[in-house]
């Protein structure tokens, strides 16, 4: 069933546990996520970033995540995930997606507050949830201090743009790891209590266990996941390949399916959203 993202957060955020964002790039991932999804009775997020438009063009996505949460018996939500301009935040809301992010991270405090609260009032308008970030999530690929969220900044942001959803840099990265990320719970927690706001974790591939069940009972409701799902089809294609060198392509095509299955299955079970619904 097609739900908003507070819909499905509302849940999560009194319960402490954390619904899965999974960035789909093609059937096979969609088919395999709602799967998992259906079979540990889990809420799910299905989600497509701006960055990977050139491999999994908006227009094509949007049809098809539409028609797989109206078809699911689980709640989905359809979201754009990192919109970098309102323009594609605006396109998103019309092709029928129920949440949007916008991604001013980048920018000046002020400025990511004024187009932060244009994306929100155009979107509930529409009936649509938006998911905004502040502070700056790192890049696995470059060994930096990330630059966390302000507690006293995130509640300003907060009721100055009246998002759903806040996604926080503590210490969290993007991409495949170099190291394992040491997550500022400390700040989580101080942003948590600061604000009693959904709060969303970006950069999730890769994070420990532990980091994992700390953000999900203290405040983190939605996580991330995308370089998991690349990485367990790719090793699936490859161990398929080595014990069947002239496999075809539509046994290829269900062994994404079943890798896509795996990977979310995992993550589900990991953020504590089985049997919730």
């Amino acid at each position: 069933m097609l739900c908003t993202l507070s819909e499905i957060l509302r849940d999560a955020n009194e319960r402490h546990y954390a619904v899965g964002a999974f960035n789909c790039l093609s059937l096979e991932n969609v088919m395999g996520a709602l799967e998992a999804a259906e079979d540990l009775r889990s809420p799910i997020i299905l989600q497509v970033a701006e960055v990977q438009f050139p491999e999994a063009p908006l227009e094509l996505m949007a049809p098809l995540f539409l028609r797989a949460a109206k078809l699911s018996s689980v709640p989905v939500c359809v979201h754009l995930d990192h919109g970098q301009s309102i323009e594609t935040c605006m396109k998103a809301i019309r092709l029928g997606f129920t949440s949007v992010m916008f991604d001013g991270a980048a920018l000046p405090f002020d400025e990511n507050v004024d187009n932060t609260r244009l994306v929100t009032r155009m979107a509930k308008a529409a009936g649509v949830d938006v998911e905004a970030e502040l502070g700056r999530v790192g890049d696995s690929g470059v060994d930096t201090a990330d630059v966390f969220t302000d507690v006293e900044e995130s509640v300003r942001f907060i009721e100055a743009t009246g998002v759903d959803a806040l996604a926080i840099a503590i210490g969290n990265l993007h991409g495949h790891y170099v190291h394992t990320p040491q997550l500022n719970i400390q700040r989580l927690i101080e942003i948590h209590e600061a604000n009693r706001l959904p709060l969303v974790l970006h950069g999730g591939s890769g994070t420990s266990v532990e980091d994992f069940k700390a953000c999900i009972h203290n405040g983190i409701c939605k996580i991330n996941v995308a370089t998991a799902i690349q990485r367990g089809i790719m090793k699936a294609i490859r161990e398929r390949m080595q014990t069947e060198p002239e496999v075809g392509y539509i046994p290829l095509k269900q062994v994404m399916i079943d890798a896509s299955r795996d990977v979310v299955a995992e993550h589900i079970r990991l953020f504590e959203s089985n049997s919730r619904v």
